[in-house]
């Protein structure tokens, strides 16, 4: 199994790993600057965990950052008979990119696919795998979309972002299509 586990592509955001990522260039800023100044910082922090693609590659090709998150039942299509609870498990994708040099090669849907593998292998009930993309950002939500993610029946956007869910229980784990596969 672990041969089909696309998350073994990927490791945990190391200090050591900083002076590398000066390089990254996703073309957004504010996610360069996340990547290089705050992810350690919160990740020392507890608030959520940054991987990285973890081929040699320089600059990095791409990172990921992820915590846990609860879905609100009304968001989830799910009756209360399914879900007892007010609010389903959830892995949260809080932020995503792909440097500009890596572009349009599959690692963004690579490292979806390997969440989507975390999230079903996680030692404790995750039903979801949710993220929040704005809604002018198209080419983001064609990705989503084709990697079987949905926005919630009814849900509203707030200030311009969609929540987009990906349900681990009607679905099978993502088995193929790694990241490092792409820069040979």
């Amino acid at each position: 199994m672990q041969e089909n586990n696309p998350f073994r592509y990927l490791r945990r955001l190391t200090e050591g790993d900083l002076p590398r990522l000066e390089a990254f260039d996703c073309e957004d800023d504010r996610m360069n600057e996340f990547l290089t100044r705050f992810a350690i910082r919160e990740q020392v922090r507890r608030l959520n965990h940054t991987y990285l693609v973890a081929s040699p590659p320089d600059p990095c090709p791409g990172f990921v950052t992820i915590s846990a998150a609860q879905v609100a039942r009304e968001f989830t299509g799910m009756s209360k008979g399914e879900l007892p609870y007010p609010v389903a498990p959830a892995v949260f994708i809080g932020r995503m990119a792909v440097d500009h040099r890596y572009k349009r090669r599959g690692v963004g849907r690579a490292l979806l696919r390997s969440i989507r593998w975390m999230g079903f292998t996680l030692p404790l009930g995750c039903r979801f795998v949710a993220l929040q993309v704005h809604e002018s950002n198209v080419p983001a939500m064609t990705l989503y979309e084709s990697e079987g993610f949905w926005v919630p029946p009814g849900y509203e956007p707030q200030k311009g972002l969609l929540l987009m869910l990906y349900d681990l229980a009607t679905a099978r784990p993502a088995t193929e299509a790694s990241p490092i596969d792409y820069f040979r």
